[in-house]
């Protein structure tokens, strides 16, 4: 029983850890803005969920708004990789640079605007499935204790 109950919340530890994740590249992003070279960076989110579910990309439809591209230098990522270790662990394998960015004079392709936005948003994101997962574990202590809406007496 307890492996049925553990394996119903890991959805949520899968959806905590690769929002967090991606925070933690958009604020990469966001510290990034005005170092020359550098290049926005995303989460695949949908389709890391995916693959951390165990499903093959279903997600195309639900998949972040702007266009992304699969990072392939290794050194862009070398920092987000240790990050990811609370994240699925093939979560770093879906960062993807952000394609619908115009690149400054000097190679900087992170618009301010869009990564404050995506990380307000996420942030969002991150509360819900929160308040979804605490909600999720008071029903299930309700089930397990019984009735939880009157007050115990001790006499």
């Amino acid at each position: 029983m307890v492996a049925a109950i553990d394996s119903g919340l890991a959805f949520f530890r899968e959806v905590l850890a690769l929002r967090g994740y991606r925070q933690e590249i958009l604020s990469a992003d966001v510290a990034n803005a005005s170092t020359p070279g550098f290049k926005a960076l995303d989460l695949d989110f949908a389709a890391a969920l995916d693959a951390a579910g165990g499903r093959a990309g279903t997600g195309a439809a639900t998949g972040p708004r702007r266009g992304l591209w699969l990072v392939d230098d290794a050194r862009h990522l070398s920092s987000l990789r240790a990050a990811s270790a609370g994240a699925a662990p093939a979560a770093a394998n879906f960062v993807k640079y952000q394609s619908d960015s115009e690149v400054t004079l000097d190679g900087n392709s992170v618009d301010l605007d869009h990564e404050k936005v995506a990380a307000a948003e996420n942030a969002v994101q991150y509360e819900a499935a929160a308040t979804f997962t605490t909600q999720t574990i008071r029903m299930l202590m309700l089930a397990i204790t019984g009735s939880g809406s009157q007050p115990s007496n001790g006499g």
